[in-house]
């Protein structure tokens, strides 16, 4: 592990780069505003990376204060839930081409009561057609937004990553499939991919380094923070 990341996104700031990943919490949005308060000027990219999702209310704090800064977002390996709403502000959106071995996948779902699971009805899909200029229309947000089960999502993957020329560009799963046999037993949406929904706004990748693990020593710029400081995120430069 670069970062602690067991109870809250990890941040690691290489301007132009930042880099979140992680669990999110929604403490998160306290690091964000310190990173901005850091780092604002110089960050031009965040770059959303192996995070399963978390608060969903901090992530679209964080995704309409990315759309406001007019900041880029880049994705490398698994993205989903919160992690995937963040991804969905940037002005720019494109899948990452790294070292990481893990395929980028993107997977977007509704919003979940923490201690039951169960779906919150009450969560419209207005930000997903606000992000996506209107490409992810009413009908569309409604099919995964809806999903009973919290495993279930709606998956993008992109063409040039594919891990055979079968897999689709988009499924969408219920959430009670095999993990190994997703390709097979998912909903292959036909005509649906990441760029026509207005997920990414280019297939082009953009080619970035994966995150390194941020030092302990301090720097005239930030300091390592441990899992047991208020702020449970790492800020410091590669």
């Amino acid at each position: 592990m670069w970062a602690d990341g067991a109870r809250a996104m990890s941040f690691v700031a290489a301007p132009p780069y930042l880099y979140l990943g992680g669990p999110v919490v929604r403490e998160d949005w306290d690091t964000w505003e310190e990173a901005m308060i850091r780092f604002g000027g110089k960050i031009e990219y965040v770059v959303l990376h192996q995070s399963g999702g978390g608060d969903s209310f901090a992530a679209r704090r964080i995704g309409h204060d990315i759309r406001k800064r007019g900041l880029r977002t880049v994705v490398l390996g698994r993205c989903s839930s919160a992690c995937a709403n963040m991804f969905l502000a940037g002005v720019s959106r494109q899948f990452g081409s790294s070292t990481l071995s893990a395929q980028t996948v993107l997977g977007y779902h509704g919003s979940y009561n923490k201690t039951t699971g169960e779906l919150n009805t009450r969560r419209t899909g207005d930000y997903f057609a606000q992000m996506t200029n209107g490409k992810m229309d009413e009908a569309f947000i409604e099919r995964f937004i809806k999903l009973e089960n919290k495993r279930g999502l709606l998956r993008f993957v992109h063409k040039d990553q594919r891990t055979s020329d079968k897999q689709p560009l988009a499924m969408l799963c219920n959430g009670d499939e095999d993990r190994r046999k997703r390709d097979e037993q998912c909903e292959k949406l036909d005509d649906v991919d990441a760029l026509a929904k207005g997920v990414v706004t280019t297939w082009n990748l953009h080619t970035v380094g994966a995150p390194k693990p941020p030092t302990k020593e301090k720097t005239s710029e930030a300091a390592w923070r441990t899992k047991e400081s208020a702020l449970p995120a790492a800020l410091s430069p590669r």
